[in-house]
């Protein structure tokens, strides 16, 4: 199975000593800007440019500039830009652990483990209309700003301003109350049949066996598939495979008609259909524009965002 594409994140966010990582995303209006995924980390994503809609759970909120959403851990999420226009994002992903001293502490006890057990709600999305909300949205400017400056005792900056970032958080546990459900256990149902498709891409896969990963019958997972993710499991399916094959015709030489066949296609005239749907070009022209490109791959950043983020330690040496 190949991870690069998988629905949940193998990607490490800093490294144990210190779990967390700032990223920057632009993407065009054409491209998706997030794919479905979850982490086991928490996550804050503010809107810089441009205009997005996130779905969070079984929930969308539409994000203008200067707006944010917060994910909690294992909480799947997607998003597309909102309009004609490009769309950036700045996120930082850290682990509840930078924010606690272990299993015995009382910030890990008391906040932190009914925060990501979801024993009460917190606003999942942040914008501008109240006081709460715009001083916690100043502290995540603050931690984007520190990341880009190298000022002294980055690593100090960052985690004090992630605990008061949480703490704003928390406080406006009430105030979100309206927000309806996020997916609960249904959440849990769709990771299994998306792991399934997953581990089975490269074969033939009917609704019935997806329907079967999942616990549900074949109308009904139909149905469901579609209000979690807002796309069907075919077209679910068929986006996985050609983000399989976009990853073979960097990596490989292998005839674009074997790649078709190893990613689930047994035809090439729709294998060319879907990747130009996607990528908006044929895999030969996909192929010959990643070996010009000097990173090796002409994936635009929205093609990628959730496993191809450009990290802003890279400008800014955000500690890891």
């Amino acid at each position: 199975m190949n991870k690069d594409w998988a629905l949940k994140e193998n990607r490490i966010h800093g490294d144990p000593n210190y779990p967390a990582s700032v990223y920057a995303v632009r993407c065009p209006p054409e491209e998706r800007l997030l794919d479905l995924h979850w982490h086991e980390e928490l996550e804050f994503l503010m809107i810089t440019e441009g205009e997005a809609k996130l779905r969070i759970g079984a929930r969308d909120y539409f994000l203008k500039t200067g707006e944010a959403v917060f994910v909690n851990a294992g909480e799947l999420h997607s998003g597309q830009v909102a309009g004609g226009n490009p769309c950036s994002f700045l996120a930082v992903v850290f682990h509840a652990s930078l924010l606690g001293s272990g299993p015995l502490d009382v910030i890990h006890e008391q906040y932190l483990l009914p925060l990501i057990r979801k024993a009460y709600r917190v606003p999942v999305h942040i914008t501008l209309q109240s006081e709460p909300e715009r001083e916690l949205l100043a502290m995540l400017r603050r931690l984007f700003q520190a990341g880009s400056s190298r000022e002294p005792a980055l690593e100090l900056t960052v985690k004090g301003l992630l605990c008061l970032a949480v703490s704003g958080l928390i406080g406006m546990k009430d105030a979100a109350e309206d927000e309806g459900p996020s997916g609960g256990g249904s959440d849990e149902r769709l990771k299994a049949a998306i792991i399934y498709i997953e581990q089975h891409y490269s074969e033939p896969i009917t609704l019935k066996s997806l329907a079967e990963a999942a616990a549900m019958n074949e109308s009904y997972f139909c149905r469901f598939f579609r209000r979690m993710t807002s796309m069907t499991p075919v077209k679910y399916m068929n986006l996985y495979r050609v983000r399989q094959a976009s990853l073979l015709l960097q990596r490989s030489d292998k005839k674009v008609m074997e790649i078709a066949l190893n990613t689930g296609f047994n035809s090439l005239s729709y294998f060319n259909v879907m990747f130009k749907q996607h990528f908006g070009c044929t895999p030969a022209a996909y192929r010959k524009r990643a070996r010009k490109s000097p990173s090796g791959s002409s994936a635009p950043a929205g093609a990628a965002a959730a496993w191809a983020k450009e990290d802003i330690r890279r400008h800014a040496s955000l500690p890891h």
